[in-house]
């Protein structure tokens, strides 16, 4: 018996984190990805708004902070991950939307996921400030967001962006993790150049194992190719023999011809 390698697959889990200045539509395109790769999405700000509104003990120890306008320190923020990413043990894995913003938090997030696979993939929707001050605008009066209404806040804002929360981008990119995808264009042509990106991690991871397979069927496949190969060689070989000996018989014949020819004739008289 022989034994021959066979592929066998092991799922992997996607950790993704959705990236972009204000505005470059991380929310819309992550309710989509949520849906067509049945991942769970957490939003810093839904973990506030979460925890504030249920007045849970996080939410008490955050709303302290916010109360004097200062910034809710990494280690609550990140208690709040860790709580929401234990609740979900089952799950396929993790959009992240509006987390990491410092490279500190990235790497509260490292360890976080360790013992998860880690983080796949960062996908950084890349627009223009022009476009994403356009989109904020129209967004801030259906919306009723004040801030998104003032184009000197929203500058503002996207100045604070580009100080404390782009080098996030190249910290992964030393990971070989960051990705920019073009975020202008249709909702749904967005969508397929982030899933172009998502396939690339959601094959399979392959392993190698035995199985046994018959070994006389191996032995006669490898035997028959040798003999069609003879017969065909034996085959020309005997044709060229007999065309060569078909040929000597006809010259043997020919000269035979000749001769008996030649004996047959008789001299003529001299006068």
């Amino acid at each position: 018996m022989v034994l021959l390698p066979q592929l066998k697959s092991i799922t992997i889990m996607i950790n993704l984190i959705l990236f972009g200045p204000p505005g470059s539509g991380k929310g819309t395109q992550a309710e989509k990805l949520v849906k067509k790769y049945n991942l769970l999405h957490i939003s810093t700000g839904d973990l506030f708004r979460f925890n504030l509104k249920n007045d849970t003990k996080l939410g008490k120890e955050a709303k302290k902070y916010i109360d004097k306008g200062e910034l809710v320190p990494d280690r609550v923020t990140i208690k709040m991950l860790k709580e929401k990413v234990e609740e979900n043990p089952k799950v396929k894995g993790f959009i992240f939307d509006g987390f990491p913003r410092t490279i500190p938090q990235s790497r509260a997030l490292d360890r976080l996921l360790k013992s998860r696979g880690g983080v796949s993939k960062l996908l950084m929707l890349d627009v223009p400030d022009e476009d994403l001050i356009k989109r904020l605008v129209i967004r801030g009066k259906t919306s009723g967001r004040k801030d998104d209404t003032n184009k000197k806040i929203i500058q503002n804002r996207l100045s604070i962006y580009k100080e404390t929360t782009l080098p996030v981008f190249n910290y992964y990119m030393k990971k070989d993790c960051s990705v920019k995808i073009w975020g202008l264009g249709e909702i749904k042509l967005i969508l397929e150049r982030l899933s172009l990106e998502i396939d690339s991690l959601k094959g399979v991871r392959r392993k190698r194992t035995t199985t046994k397979t018959s070994s006389k069927k191996v032995t006669t496949k490898k035997k028959s190719s040798p003999k069609k190969t003879v017969t065909k060689k034996t085959k020309a070989a005997k044709k060229s023999v007999t065309k060569k000996s078909t040929a000597k018989t006809t010259v043997k014949k020919k000269s035979a011809a000749k001769k008996s020819t030649a004996k047959g004739r008789k001299p003529k008289a001299k006068k």
